[in-house]
């Protein structure tokens, strides 16, 4: 799980000066037992309604086939994210300088395809060179 993982840096992440902060689209009241069950030492923000998603132009709708398959397993995405459209952002990883400049960006069209968390700390590493 992708959680997991960004908790498996997130000592060294911290040590090295950065911060991780996760932002998705599930409803406050889903991620609040997600953070406590797996112990995360890191925030979970709720983009709600994918507005801040919108504005990095990373948002997409699942087409008809996806959704009636999701629903098909008991998938409750519209419930979970307030989004009864389906919609989705695309994984997206950045690492943003304390001025606000973004110094890294992994975004992947393929939503199955998440950035490694590794590479996250080969970055920050790279920028205190």
């Amino acid at each position: 799980m992708e959680l997991e993982a960004l908790q498996e840096i997130d000592s060294e992440v911290r040590q090295l000066g950065a911060r991780i902060v996760t932002l998705t689209p599930e409803l406050e009241r889903y991620t609040r037992a997600l953070h406590k069950k797996l112990n995360l030492t890191f925030d979970i923000l709720t983009d709600l309604h994918l507005k801040v998603a919108e504005q990095f132009r990373l948002v997409f709708t699942l087409p008809d086939y996806l959704r009636d398959l999701y629903k098909s397993f008991g998938s409750a995405l519209d419930r979970f994210n307030d989004e009864p459209e389906y919609r989705l952002p695309m994984p997206a990883r950045y690492v943003i300088d304390k001025q606000g400049i973004i110094r890294a960006a992994d975004v992947n069209a393929d939503y199955t395809i998440r950035p490694e968390p590794s590479e996250t700390v080969k970055v920050l590493k790279s920028l205190r060179a």
